[in-house]
């Protein structure tokens, strides 16, 4: 018996010395687990948004700035763990379509649509997809008129992945002002796309109202931005009392046109798209397109929160401001007036004393920074972007912040105009021409082409410039300190032999290169040949194919993917790059991969990428343009440029052609696409 109870208390106190032995282990496994979680956490996955938008005109781009700031007061911010990729077709349809089709095909947890084109393009490329991505739209005249399946009867019945806001211009609003300002008008001039959805919505609903208040509409077709000047000029010389600008993205992407022609003939521009009084429309009454942003980025923000898109009705939004310029009265051929009533209703109001913003500004702000002197007034500045590109995005968001950086804020100590020519010449020139005759105080240009036009056009005016590879071989320098008195700014070369270097280290059999480039770009043709010098000093065959336009491009594409190249190696160009997935297919069709100096092309799909910092010197641009309006002369500002290079590797591409990246390369990125 003694024996058997001995053997029990051996038996209790081994299993004690187990369980205590598993304490010990559990414990110091608390440390490692809790390493394991954040680990774990660290891996959840990626949250991506796209944003796509179809041209670069005030309103698209006020509702974008909405849109980012509202998912990022709501916790959805860009950052380690949310990537939001922007998407700009520049007001090309086939652009757009591309686009579409990339997005609803990539792993995107939400896309957001800025424009009733590009509300379509992305609904009709969901249509059709295995599985739709959730859809979030806005920035749209007549969203329930689109052909997208959202009904006007029913704001519940639309596709189940999809919702968002429309938001109808107060068309009404506009003409009745009109009237008031001048009671006897009957004849309303009109230039709009008919392939334009928001468009044909908003022209239908205006000549319901014209025939109602008993005027006329006097219209012309432009089915691009090419055709606004000469349907102007057809509008003016059938006689007209006023011009309307309507909510039609082909004809704002033109405004500086029809203003010119109504002014030309002595009769005012009114819109429905705030923005245009500043360029001498005699008053905009239309969308705060910002808060119209704001909206859409909250009902994005209640989707990734996990609200049902199928739940939420499509309803129309549209907060309205009114901007009057009371300018634009000088030179009117008939008699018009702005009753005192009206000035006190607007937003904006611009007269001989300069530019009073209510409501939404703090003219009374302090400076940020204290060792900041302030501006001696209130001061013009506008931008001047040639095409509308992912790298011009960039450089324009580095002229913002070096402006913020230097204590100045558009709307409180300046007024920030920003204007796209879209790629056309033509356009460029007027739109420089508009800038240079109003009360400017100083041009900033985002290109070489807008640099160029504003050199030859700008007058005395200051210019300050960024987004140049080279500002010597337009005239307007001999060196950085030797230059044109009322030209300065910061500018980017082409790291050739970089990319070079790089070819060398990861395709060591390489012989053939090649590129697109556009000759009637100065800097294009310059980009090209200095990259075709150095490529045949270093032993290289060099292929190039030149284009004119933008619809080149894919063709062109094509053909260059043909020419048997073992690298694709694409110059800095700015009509290329608003079309940059053009070359992206092409090069996919020829399994040839790309390298660029195109900071932006990484996202599109580019292997390689060898480039200046656009961010870095966009924000030296608007440090200098602070000390400009500061009052430092422009002639004593030498031109700088930026040091800094940026690699970035997309080893996803890579291990799609079954390339291994040398180390030495991956210990040089400052980004990798995993």
């Amino acid at each position: 018996m003694r024996a058997l109870m001995q053997l029990f208390r051996g038996l209790a106190l081994g299993l004690l010395l187990i369980a205590l032995a598993a304490a010990v282990l559990l414990y110091s496994d608390l440390g490692s687990r809790d390493r394991q979680r954040r680990v774990a956490s660290l891996a959840a996955p990626l949250l991506r948004i796209a944003v796509v938008q179809h041209a670069s005109i005030q309103a698209i781009d006020d509702g974008v700035r909405g849109l980012i700031d509202a998912l990022a007061n709501r916790g959805y911010a860009e950052g380690p763990r949310l990537e939001l990729r922007r998407y700009n077709a520049a007001g090309d349809m086939a652009t757009a379509n591309t686009i579409a089709k990339d997005v609803v095909s990539e792993g995107f947890d939400l896309i957001a649509s800025i424009s009733t084109a590009s509300l379509q393009t992305i609904a009709n490329a969901n249509a059709v997809a295995s599985a739709p991505k959730r859809h979030v739209f806005g920035v749209s005249t007549d969203p329930y008129g689109a052909g997208v399946g959202v009904s006007r009867e029913n704001h519940l019945d639309h596709p189940p992945y999809m919702t968002g806001i429309g938001s109808m211009a107060p068309i009404e609003d506009a003409f009745r002002l009109l009237a008031t300002l001048r009671p006897d008008v009957a004849r309303i001039g009109l230039v709009w796309n008919t392939n334009e959805a928001n468009s044909v919505a908003a022209t239908e609903l205006a000549r319901e109202i014209a025939a109602d208040m008993g005027l006329e509409l006097v219209e012309a077709n432009a089915e691009n931005s090419n055709f606004v000047g000469e349907a102007a000029a057809a509008v003016v010389s059938r006689g007209i009392d006023a011009m309307w600008i309507s909510p039609d993205t082909t004809t704002v992407t033109a405004a500086d046109l029809l203003i010119d022609a109504a002014q030309a003939a002595g009769v005012p521009t009114f819109t429905s798209v705030p923005g245009h009084a500043d360029k001498g429309a005699l008053f905009d009454i239309g969308a705060d397109y910002y808060a119209i942003g704001e909206t859409q980025g909250q009902l994005a923000a209640d989707v990734l929160d996990g609200t049902d898109p199928a739940t939420i009705p499509v309803e129309n939004v549209m907060p309205v401001e009114l901007h009057v310029n009371l300018l634009a009265l000088e030179g009117l051929e008939a008699q018009w007036q702005v009753p005192a009533s009206v000035r006190e209703r607007a937003d904006v109001l611009i007269d001989a004393d300069g530019r009073h913003v209510r409501q939404f500004s703090d003219l009374s702000a302090p400076a940020q920074d204290s060792a900041n002197v302030s501006l001696s007034r209130f001061m013009s500045v506008h931008l001047i972007e040639y095409a509308d590109t992912p790298n011009t995005d960039i450089s324009r968001q580095g002229v913002l912040d070096g402006l913020t950086q230097a204590g100045l804020e558009p709307d409180r100590d300046i007024e920030f105009r920003r204007h796209s020519a879209q790629g056309d010449m033509p356009t460029l020139s007027s739109i420089v021409d508009s800038v240079v005759s109003g009360p400017t105080d100083l041009i900033v240009t985002l290109s070489t082409p807008a640099l160029q036009a504003a050199l030859q056009r700008g007058r005395e005016i200051p210019i300050v410039f960024s987004m140049v590879s080279d500002p010597f071989i337009i005239g307007a320098g001999d060196s950085d300190a030797d230059h044109l008195p009322n030209v300065t700014g910061a500018y980017l070369a082409q790291p050739i032999q970089e990319l070079l270097d790089s070819i060398r280290l990861v395709f060591p059999e390489a012989r053939r290169l090649g590129t697109l480039y556009t000759p009637a770009e100065i800097n294009s043709e310059y980009n090209m040949h200095s990259l075709e010098t150095a490529a045949l000093e270093a032993g290289y065959e060099f292929e190039k194919i030149g284009i004119a336009t933008v619809t080149d491009i894919a063709d062109a594409a094509i053909a260059l993917g043909s020419l048997n190249l073992d690298v694709w190696t694409q110059v800095s160009d700015n009509l290329i790059s608003s079309s940059f997935p053009a070359v992206m297919e092409a090069s996919r069709r020829a399994d040839l991969p790309v390298i660029t100096f195109s900071p932006a092309a990484a996202d599109f799909g580019a292997m390689i990428i060898v480039a200046r910092d656009y961010y870095d010197t966009g924000v030296e641009s608007g440090l200098i343009a602070a000390r400009v309006l500061r009052g430092e002369s422009t002639a004593s500002i030498p031109f700088t440029t930026s040091p800094r290079l940026s690699y970035i590797v997309n080893l996803a591409k890579a291990n799609e052609y079954g390339i291994e990246i040398p180390q030495e390369l991956m210990d040089t990125a400052n980004r990798v696409i995993r």
